[in-house]
Formats: structure tokens, C-alpha cells, sequence
């Protein structure tokens, strides 16, 4: 049934998207020195082989090598309401047995990822120069909503509405359930670059990247039940028991419809994995203008990735008609975006380089599953800039600062409150210790400040759509039903409008009516927080 299957489909799209700097899918995060500055796209290092593949070229001739670890931790909140801020059915539930304290609730997720991995490693000769990159491209650690969230909470504070309409009478004061979601996702990246100068100046790199996702999306939604007029807290079945027992009595046939729309209450077990591939073409170029000034640009090509689905002990796809996105063994579109980076570098003194640069994500190309990239206004765009400076030889102190700004427009249908985004500014800072001649440690923090994004909803997360189509199939069922009566009656000839059982088929239809036309606008700020902590070694050899 309808309130199932959103229910499910809330569970397993929960926490896609990035845990840190970037775009929808992609990190651009990738080592420990971009914390202390976040304009990497013109910089000449063993570090830029990801963000200036072309610029590695430039590096002294021999091997270079470099290690980072990240730790990210963050929060994702909805702020929800629905039907009404203050008088909504957010105030009627528990959830988790405690009573939920108010109409607009706060659902709040925290994401960790304390382990965030990267290597370089480059080899330069006098023209030529190998470079390789590993790292979380996109993803990267789990986040969990304990409480769950208001998309799939809805659904269930629907349910005493329903009842009440259907059974004409105030039988449920309330709703209760039980939930937990949690998802885990990790894209990871294996780079091969190679470059070419041609000319003392200009350098040219290709490069590929192979792309390896894994996601696990797990949660479950149960023991759903109607708080009674006394306070008891009783299954949807057996509160619905004494209308059906009526309605036995009076049209035996509406029995099985009526036990059919207590179906909707029965537990969602989820737990799913997703796995995929796919290739990222690169091409990088960088002009060393002169010992001042450098210039550079990378484009990586769309990343075409199906992602197949497993379903384990789950309710979901194999057991859910509709939910075929999620059915076990199908493979699901997840493109990551192609990305058009540009820096420069300007060194007005030999002990100062200042950095500034841009991003685009080619994110309304990048196919996802039913075309949600069309939802999109526009593309995503970033700007950076960042500093060094070399205090003097054993320490170098560098900050920066990032805008990132998400084409979503006003009321976005590609977020929900299970999967968003929010334009920000991040700000680092930090330092490389050169340790010796050919060995730095970098260490660094940065933080992004998030706007808050409002997503206005005219039917919330479209509960009025969903139990509009279970009420639609209800109503099928009813006007076949009052059609064989009628049929009954003209055969004896009766007057179908004097039998008592149309009677009880026209106020159930009626009370359909209602249930579709009652007002269900809602709304969700969604607002999330970043930290981040690097550190780093870079080895000259």
C-alpha cells in the first residue's frame, strides 16, 4: 500500500549525496592541505596531482610522495511541519516512545567519517612526469537519523485522520512508531595521470580515474499504531477491528477493502546495498607564466555509474509493488557530473603565493535515476581563493575561503529532507612544518558555514498524492462493490437509493472526499554543519 511504500522509499535514498566539500557527489577535499587553503586548482605540488593533474610536471625531477588523513564530522537537520506550524499532526505522535513536544519537529542526522584516506604519489623526468591519486571521491562515512524524518513520519501521522474520516467518529487521537535510518555511502578513486611539456612552460596531462561505489541504506519503520480517546496506543488492525465488525453487519462485501487499508500499517524492514563502477577521462593543462604567475584548468568527463541494488532482509523492493528504483538486482543510474576547474597563482614575493580559482558541476548532464537532474535550475559553481606564506624555513602558514552555490531555485524537488544540499562558505587555515629539507607535515581545519534552505511544499512530500492513489484504488473497489448492489436491487426492483447499504457506501465515499480535499502544505528548513580535521605528510625524495 501507498503509506509502505513511501515509507521504504524515504529509507533507501537516505544520506546519498556528499559528506564534504564539493558538489552533490563529488569531494573536492582530497588531502590534508586543502583545510588551510582551499584554492588548490594553480598549485605546483605532489598534492595538486588531483586538483592541477598538469601541474605535478613542474615538481623537481624525481620521486614524490604524499599521505592525508581527514576527519569530517557533521549534522544534517530538517526542521519540518505539515498542515500547520504550530496545530499539526507532528504534536499528536510518539515516535521511539516519547511524545513528540511539538508541531514542528526537528529531525537531525550526524554524519562521520573519522577515516578519510588519500595517497599521491609522482615520478617527474625532464619532460615527462606519471602521477597517481587515491581517495574518497565522493561520500564518505555513514549518517544516521535515530528519530527518523518527517518525509516518512507523515505518513504515519496520517493515519488517525484517515481512521477518523472512515469511521465517521474521533476513534484515534494520535499515532505511534518505531524508526531508525542510517546510511553508509563511499565513492572510491583511483587517478592515473601523465604529462608532457611542451615547451619549458606548458605542460599537458591525461589522465583516467577508475570510480568504485558501495552504499548501505538500513533502517526499518514499525509497531505502527493509533492512540485511542483513553490513551491506549493500539495496532491500525485491531483499532480499526470494531468499524470493520459494523461494516460486516451492514455490506459484508466492504470487509476485505477495510482490512486492506489497515494493511498500510505493517512493518518496513529495509536494508540494501548498492554497488557500482565506472571511468573518469581527465585532461589538465598548466602555463608557468613566469615565476609569478601560474595558470591552470582540469575538466574530468561525466562519470557514467549504474549502481546495482541487493536487497537483504528487506521489504522493500521485492516485496513493495512500485518501488522498482530499489528492486533487488536492478542497477540504477548515478552519474557523477563532469567538472571544469580553473586557477591561478600569483607570487608577488618569493615567500607569498596567493591562489584563486573556480569550479563548475556539469550536475543537470549527470543522469540520475528517473531524470532527477531535471529538477535542477542550474549548474553548481564555486569560487575560492587562498594564501601562503613561508614565515621562514620550517614553517609555511597558509588560510582560505570557498563559496559554493547549488543550482537548485525556489522549493527544489531534487532535495527532500532525506538528501540535501545547502549553499555555503567554508574557511580554513593551518600550516606545513617542513620537518627537513625533503620531508613537511601539513595540518589543518576547516569549517563550512551553510545557509539555511526552505523548501515550501504545496501537498508535503506528497502525502495527499499517495493516499489519494491508495483511496483512489479504495474508491474502485467501493463503486464495484455499490454497482453489484444496485444491480442487486434493480433485479428485485428496488429503489437502490432506499437500500440502506448504498446509504452506508455514499457516506464512506463522502468521507474519501474529505480525506483528499483536507489542506497537507508543510514545509522543511534544512540546514547542516561541517568540521574538518587533516593532517598530512609530503615526502620529497
Amino acid at each position: 500500500m501507498q503509506t509502505r511504500k513511501m515509507i521504504a522509499l524515504a529509507a533507501m535514498v537516505l544520506a546519498s549525496g556528499s559528506a564534504m566539500a564539493g558538489g552533490y557527489l563529488t569531494n573536492s577535499n582530497q588531502n590534508a592541505a586543502f583545510g588551510r587553503n582551499l584554492s588548490q586548482e594553480a598549485m605546483i605540488d605532489v598534492l595538486a596531482t588531483y586538483s592541477n593533474p598538469a601541474g605535478v610536471g613542474f615538481l623537481a625531477p624525481g620521486w614524490h610522495f604524499a599521505f592525508s588523513n581527514q576527519s569530517a564530522f557533521q549534522t544534517r537537520t530538517a526542521e519540518s511541519w505539515f498542515v500547520h506550524p504550530e496545530q499539526g499532526p507532528f504534536a499528536l505522535g510518539y515516535v521511539n516512545g516519547e511524545k513528540n513536544t511539538s508541531a514542528t519537529k526537528k529531525f537531525k542526522g550526524t554524519a562521520t567519517a573519522p577515516v578519510i584516506p588519500s595517497i599521491d604519489l609522482a615520478y617527474v623526468q625532464d619532460r615527462w612526469s606519471l602521477a597517481f591519486h587515491f581517495g574518497l571521491i565522493g561520500g564518505g562515512g555513514k549518517c544516521e537519523f535515530k528519530d527518523g524524518l518527517g518525509s516518512f513520519e507523515s505518513k504515519v501521522a496520517m493515519l488517525p485522520s484517515v481512521m477518523n474520516a472512515l469511521a465517521g467518529q474521533q476513534a484515534a487521537m494520535g499515532y505511534a512508531m518505531e524508526t531508525y535510518m542510517r546510511g553508509k555511502q563511499y565513492y572510491f578513486g583511483g587517478q592515473l595521470n601523465g604529462s608532457y611539456k611542451l615547451t619549458d612552460n606548458l605542460n599537458l596531462a591525461l589522465g583516467l580515474r577508475a570510480v568504485y561505489a558501495t552504499s548501505n541504506y538500513y533502517g526499518y519503520v514499525r509497531d505502527m499504531k493509533v492512540v485511542t480517546p483513553d490513551g491506549a496506543q493500539v495496532p491500525v488492525k485491531d483499532a480499526m477491528a470494531p468499524m470493520i465488525t459494523q461494516l460486516a453487519t451492514a455490506v459484508p462485501q466492504l470487509v476485505p477493502v477495510m482490512e486492506g487499508i489497515a494493511g498500510v500499517a505493517g512493518d518496513v524492514n529495509l536494508n540494501c546495498d548498492q554497488t557500482g563502477w565506472g571511468v573518469t577521462p581527465i585532461i589538465g593543462i598548466d602555463w608557468r607564466i613566469n615565476d609569478q604567475w601560474n595558470v591552470a584548468a582540469k575538466y574530468e568527463f561525466k562519470t557514467r555509474m549504474r549502481l546495482e541494488n541487493k536487497n537483504g532482509e528487506s521489504k522493500s523492493a521485492s516485496a513493495l509493488a512500485q518501488l522498482d528504483e530499489f528492486e533487488d538486482g536492478k542497477k540504477v543510474a548515478a552519474d557523477l557530473p563532469g567538472i571544469l576547474f580553473m586557477g591561478v597563482q600569483y607570487s608577488p614575493i618569493e615567500k607569498v603565493r596567493i591562489n584563486a580559482g573556480a569550479h563548475v558541476y556539469f550536475d543537470k548532464q549527470a543522469t540520475q535515476y528517473g531524470h532527477r537532474e531535471k529538477e535542477l535550475d542550474g549548474q553548481t559553481w564555486e569560487i575560492t581563493t587562498g594564501a601562503e606564506y613561508d614565515i621562514n624555513d620550517l614553517v609555511t602558514v597558509s588560510a582560505g575561503w570557498q563559496t559554493t552555490n547549488y543550482g537548485l531555485g525556489k522549493d527544489s524537488r531534487y532535495l527532500s529532507d532525506m538528501s540535501f544540499v545547502c549553499s555555503s562558505n567554508s574557511v580554513g587555515l593551518g600550516a606545513r612544518f617542513h620537518v627537513s629539507r625533503k620531508v613537511a607535515l601539513d595540518v589543518s581545519y576547516f569549517k563550512t558555514l551553510y545557509s539555511h534552505y526552505d523548501k515550501y511544499h504545496e501537498d508535503y512530500n506528497d502525502v495527499k498524492a499517495n493516499f489519494g492513489n491508495l483511496l483512489g484504488q479504495v474508491e474502485g473497489q467501493v463503486g464495484q462493490i455499490a454497482q453489484g448492489i444496485a444491480a442487486e436491487d434493480a433485479a428485485a426492483g428496488v429503489n437502490p437509493q432506499a437500500d440502506p447499504r448504498i446509504h452506508v457506501i455514499n457516506n464512506l465515499s463522502a468521507s474519501m472526499d474529505g480525506i483528499k480535499a483536507a489542506p497537507t502544505v508543510g514545509n522543511d528548513r534544512l540546514h547542516r554543519t561541517n568540521d574538518v580535521i587533516g593532517i598530512g605528510v609530503v615526502v620529497n625524495f
